[in-house]
C-alpha cells in the first residue's frame, strides 16, 4: 500500500480511502464522497441509536444516505412511522421476525423490510401519512411535470397510491395551470360521413389571390370542389354565389362555416333559412380545425395557384385547369374521383385521348360509317322547287342547285338571286327522279296523262292480256321520254316466272265424322 501511495504521490491526486460501509451507495449516487471515516459518516444519527451502528450493513448505510436527502430527517420518519397504527404494527412484526403474509398483509406491504428503524419497499423509504404532504411539496417545488415527479419519487420514497397523489398535486397547482401548454390535439373524431352528395357542404374564404378573394365550397360526401372568385366578401356577395350553386346542385341539408362576419350576419342566416337549409353550424372560436375540410382545401387551392404563377389575367384559366384535374383525380379518403361520386361519371379531359377505344365503340363507329344516309341527296345543276317563304309570291318557286353547303343544306339559284334552303324545303322535278325500284313518278299535266298498268288476279306479268289495252279503252299518246320509261318498265316486268314449290308427300282423304246411329240403320 505504501508503494502504491508513493506512486500516486508523483501525480496531483488526493488519495481518499473509503470503507465499504461508507461506499455502499456508490452506484446510485455516482460515488458521492461523504466525510472520511465511518464514524463521521453516521454522525447525524441520534445518540439513542449510536450503539446500533455497529450492527448496520451496507444497505442500512445506503438507506441513511437516501433519507438524508429528503426534506425531513430520518429520526422524524422513524418516529412518525412508529406512531402510525398500521405501519407501527408492521414494524413490530418485522422486529420479531414474523412473516407478514401470515398476518393478512398483501402486496405491496408484504414486501416491506426494516432498515435503520424505517420501513423500506425495495430501495425506497416508506413515508408515513403525516409526512407525505411535505414530500409532495418538495417534489413539486420546481413545478415539474407529472412524469418527472414520478421519476424522482421512484428513487426515494414510496407509499400506496403515490402516483395518484402526485397527479393530483400537479393538476391542482394554479401556477402550472395558468402557464400550461395546449393539450394534445384530438384527431380521432371526425364529422359524420354524409349519406348522399351535397348533403353537407363546408364553406370558407381564401386569399387574396391575384387581388381577388376565393370562396371555397367543398362537398363532404364526394369531396367535390367549387371555387368562385369575387372582389367582395360581404354577406350579399356570399349569398349571390351560394344562390347560384343551390340552383345548379340543390339546397344542402347542413352548411358549415367559421365565425366570419358575412357568415353570422342576419341576412345570411335568413337566406339559409328561406332556402331550406336545416342546420348552419359554426366552428368554435380560434379553432379552425372544426371546419377542417374547407380549411384544408383553402391551402390546397392557394398552393396550386401560386405554383402556377397566377395573375389577374390567368386566374380564371388556371383555376379551371386546377379544378378539371382535381375533380378527375382519385381522393385519398374515398379512393374515387370526386366527379364520379358527385356526377356519377368521370370527367373527360385531354388525357382520355391516350386511351384506346373499346371493341363496342369501334364496331359502332364502323357501322355508322358504313350506314347509308336516309336523307335525300341532290346534285349540282338539278332543277328543283324550293319553298319561297314570301306571302306575296307563290309557295313553291323553281330553281337550280348551284352548290351543296352541307349534308342537308343547298344553295339554289332563282333568276338572278341565290338562296339557301334545307332539304325539307326542297321538292324535286318529276323528270329528275331516278329509278329506285318503285314506280317512276311522272309530272302530271293535262296534255300528258299518266299511263297506268292494270293487272288482274291470276294474270301473268308477261301475258298478252296485261300488255294489250282493254277493249273500249283509248290508247294515250306518249311523249318520247314516256315511251322510253314504258319500254324500261316492260323489260323490267318480263321476268321468268318461278313455279311454286309443292310438297311430294302422299295425301290421304280426310276421315269425316259419321254419327253412331247411322251404323245400325
Amino acid at each position: 500500500m505504501a508503494n502504491y501511495a508513493d506512486y500516486l504521490a508523483h501525480f496531483d491526486y488526493e488519495v481518499v480511502y473509503k470503507t465499504s460501509k461508507a461506499n455502499a451507495n456508490a452506484d446510485y449516487c455516482s460515488r458521492v464522497t461523504p466525510p472520511t471515516g465511518s464514524a463521521s459518516a453516521i454522525r447525524h444519527i441520534s445518540s439513542a441509536t449510536r450503539e446500533e451502528v455497529d450492527g448496520f450493513d451496507d444497505f442500512d448505510f445506503f438507506t441513511i444516505h437516501q433519507i438524508q436527502q429528503l426534506p425531513v430527517k430520518s429520526e422524524t420518519i422513524a418516529r412518525e412511522t412508529r406512531k402510525d397504527l398500521h405501519l407501527g404494527r408492521i414494524i413490530q412484526l418485522l422486529e420479531t421476525g414474523q412473516n407478514l403474509a401470515q398476518h393478512g398483509l398483501k402486496a405491496p406491504e408484504v414486501k416491506y423490510t426494516l432498515a435503520a428503524n424505517c420501513l423500506m419497499f425495495e430501495h425506497r423509504v416508506v413515508v408515513p401519512p403525516t409526512l407525505r404532504h411535505a414530500i409532495l411539496k418538495d417534489l413539486h417545488a420546481a413545478h415539474l411535470g407529472i412524469v418527472k415527479m414520478k421519476a424522482m419519487a421512484r428513487s426515494f420514497v414510496f407509499w400506496p397510491g403515490i402516483d395518484t397523489d402526485i397527479e393530483n398535486v400537479a393538476k391542482s397547482c394554479t401556477d402550472c395551470i395558468r402557464h400550461a401548454h395546449v393539450p394534445p390535439k384530438f384527431r380521432e373524431h371526425h364529422w359524420e360521413y354524409p349519406k348522399a352528395p351535397w348533403e353537407r357542404i363546408h364553406i370558407d374564404y381564401a386569399g387574396p389571390v391575384a387581388d381577388k378573394m376565393l370562396l371555397i365550397i367543398v362537398d363532404a360526401y364526394s369531396k367535390w370542389l367549387e371555387v368562385r372568385p369575387t372582389t367582395s366578401t360581404t354577406a350579399t356577395a356570399t349569398i349571390t354565389i351560394l344562390d347560384d350553386l343551390f340552383t345548379a346542385y340543390g339546397v344542402p341539408v347542413t352548411v358549415v362555416s367559421d365565425n366570419g362576419r358575412q357568415f353570422i350576419a342576419d341576412d345570411f342566416k335568413s337566406f339559409l333559412r328561406n332556402s331550406g337549409v336545416k342546420y348552419h353550424k359554426l366552428s368554435a372560436p380560434y379553432h379552425p380545425s372544426t371546419n377542417g375540410q374547407a380549411e384544408r382545401y383553402v391551402q390546397t387551392v392557394k398552393d396550386a395557384l401560386y405554383a402556377m404563377k397566377t395573375t389577374k389575367e390567368t386566374l380564371r384559366s388556371n383555376l379551371n385547369e386546377f379544378l378539371r384535374q382535381y375533380r378527375k383525380a382519385p381522393h385519398s379518403v374515398t379512393m374515387l374521383p370526386p366527379a364520379r361520386l358527385f356526377l356519377g361519371r368521370d370527367l373527360r379531359t385531354r388525357l382520355d385521348l391516350t386511351r384506346p377505344d373499346d371493341v363496342q365503340t369501334r364496331v359502332t363507329q364502323k357501322h355508322q360509317a358504313n350506314m347509308s344516309s336516309t336523307f335525300r341527296i341532290l346534285n349540282v345543276g338539278q332543277d328543283v322547287y324550293f319553298l319561297s317563304g314570301n306571302k306575296n309570291m307563290d309557295k313553291w318557286l323553281p330553281g337550280v342547285i348551284t352548290a351543296r353547303l352541307g349534308d342537308l343544306h343547298y344553295e339554289i339559284k332563282h333568276g338572278d338571286k341565290t338562296v339557301k334552303r334545307h332539304i325539307d324545303q326542297i321538292r324535286i322535278f318529276a323528270e329528275n327522279i331516278k329509278e329506285t325500284g318503285v314506280d317512276q313518278q311522272r309530272k302530271t299535266t293535262p296534255e300528258e296523262p299518266i299511263l297506268r298498268r292494270i293487272r288482274f288476279h291470276g294474270q301473268q306479268r308477261n301475258s298478252p292480256a296485261a300488255a294489250e289495252p282493254t277493249l273500249g279503252t283509248a290508247t294515250p299518246v306518249l311523249s318520247p321520254a314516256q315511251e322510253t320509261a314504258r319500254a324500261d318498265a316492260t323489260e323490267r316486268d318480263q321476268v321468268t316466272p318461278v313455279a311454286p314449290r309443292r310438297s311430294e308427300r302422299t295425301r290421304r282423304a280426310p276421315l269425316r265424322f259419321t254419327p253412331v246411329h247411322n251404323l245400325f240403320n
